[in-house]
């Protein structure tokens, strides 16, 4: 009785760390340009009652896959207001989503506090909380890849066939979502990962039992009717995700210059502050004293380094990329941490007190530096996402409902808070015979010193940072 009361209290508290990291301050900062892309989209979609092709400042947006504008716009329209914490609600559900299976399924598999410690690991890593606070579509994609990995162990390891089946159709659709979360990544971070495990120990006679005709037929049916309804109605995506998928990938499209090993280094800001947890999990495999565990380490240790080697062949290189890999080494750390704190076999009594202690330490400083923290980032002068959003209020109040235009290009931050769309325009002359007939003109950058020194155009607003303004002619001479 003690112990399942005890049990129920870890619960509720894995439970409250990860709503606290994953919703705290969630709203208080402004968006920036990567989810006001998600943002503009889902209010496009309420708008227009489109959900096919999505629009982001009247050109169709098909290089992202629509997972996340359609959550935000369902959110959005069950909520009945669109909003910094509308826009990140979905990411910080995924978040605590992933917490939910990961506790989940490796107490199923690996024991009750191995479970507890594994999720309080991946709920409270930097990764998480970062990701969680944004309107990306990272969150979801490392939510349903984690959900997939996870399921697929389960379903292997299962004695029975029911559970089996069960968890073998869990797979097949969170791989399905994940590819509409954000595909095709989940390819790559999915499919090696399970290829070299089952080469490892032999696995192919449970080939049969993977559903391999109706879990593919499942996968096919969620991820194929978006893409198809897309080339129906929009038949140049087919170049946008060729540029998109493959070009970037063979590091032929907006590649940048890192190295082979950065996500290497990426992985040890991400697991901050567990990150010296990481040479452990990395040699955990090739340790025999694991004994029962050690598949379980080997199927998780796959999951993550096949996923970075992956990624890091791939010619373009962000460091969100290796997300959705992170709740594996979350795992791994757990798996150690609990030998550490209750097992103590692998490692020494002294060696493993002191450890296991700093741990615990460091998560309750961590958890403290959340809550105080997280809820003032971005609100000030040199966030550019919050002078955007006072810039886009200042021009609001400057246009008098009058059409706006952009020389060049603005940030899609200031498109999300102007509210409506922002034509951008690189002749200087054809701008300002829409300036001459009563159109305002946004410049940001060099495009606003242009403007400047041009000397046809009145500046009537100009950003905190001194970066960007809006020319408009004077109101009284009209």
């Amino acid at each position: 009785m003690a112990d399942k009361k005890v049990k129920w209290i870890v619960v509720f508290g894995v439970v409250i760390i990860s709503v606290l990291t994953a919703f705290w301050g969630l709203g208080s900062r402004p968006l920036g340009n990567h989810e006001a892309y998600v943002g503009v989209s889902a209010r496009n979609m309420l708008e227009s009652g489109d959900w096919v092709v999505p629009m982001f400042n009247g050109k169709e947006r098909v290089n992202k896959t629509p997972l996340s504008y359609w959550l935000v716009a369902i959110t959005a329209k069950t909520a009945g207001k669109m909003n910094e914490f509308i826009v990140r609600l979905p990411s910080a559900a995924m978040a605590v989503l992933t917490t939910i299976a990961v506790f989940w399924f490796v107490c199923e598999r690996l024991g009750f506090s191995t479970g507890a410690i594994s999720a309080i690991l991946w709920s409270s890593s930097l990764c998480c909380i970062r990701y969680s606070h944004t309107g990306r579509p990272e969150m979801g994609l490392a939510c349903f890849v984690t959900i997939a990995m996870l399921s697929f162990y389960s379903g292997i390891k299962s004695p029975n066939r029911k559970r089996q089946i069960l968890y073998m159709l869990i797979f097949w659709t969170s791989f399905g979502l994940a590819m509409l979360a954000k595909g095709p990544a989940p390819l790559p971070l999915i499919i090696p990962a399970i290829f070299i495990y089952f080469l490892i120990f032999k696995q192919w006679k449970l080939v049969g039992k993977l559903l391999p005709i109706a879990g593919v037929i499942l996968f096919l049916l969620i991820v194929l009717p978006w893409p198809m309804a897309v080339l129906k109605n929009a038949p140049a995506a087919a170049e946008v995700w060729k540029n998109e998928y493959l070009s970037r990938a063979a590091g032929e499209y907006a590649s940048g210059s890192k190295p082979f090993y950065y996500y290497f280094k990426v992985m040890f800001v991400y697991f901050l502050p567990y990150s010296v947890l990481i040479p452990f999990a990395a040699a955990a495999p090739f340790y025999k004293i694991w004994e029962k565990r050690r598949d379980a380490i080997i199927y998780h240790w796959l999951w993550f380094f096949a996923g970075v080697i992956m990624m890091s062949v791939c010619g373009g290189k962000r460091q969100h990329y290796i997300l959705p890999m992170m709740p594996a080494m979350a795992v791994l750390a757990g798996i150690i941490l609990n030998d550490m704190i209750f097992v103590r076999k692998a490692y020494g009594r002294k060696f493993s007190a002191i450890f296991s202690t700093a741990h615990i330490v460091v998560l309750a400083g961590w958890l403290i530096g959340v809550v105080f923290v997280l809820p003032g980032l971005g609100n000030n002068a040199d966030d550019e996402n919050y002078v955007n959003c006072d810039f886009a209020s200042q021009v609001i109040a400057a246009t008098q409902d009058k059409k706006v235009i952009a020389y060049c290009e603005t940030d899609p931050s200031f498109i999300y808070y102007f509210g409506k769309d922002v034509p951008e325009l690189g002749d200087i002359d054809e701008v300002y015979g829409l300036y001459e007939n009563g159109c305002g003109i946004v410049g940001i950058g060099e495009h606003f010193e242009h403007l400047e020194k041009d000397g046809r155009f009145r500046l009537a607003v100009t950003g905190l940072d001194k970066s960007r303004g809006f020319f408009i002619e004077n109101q009284a001479s009209e």
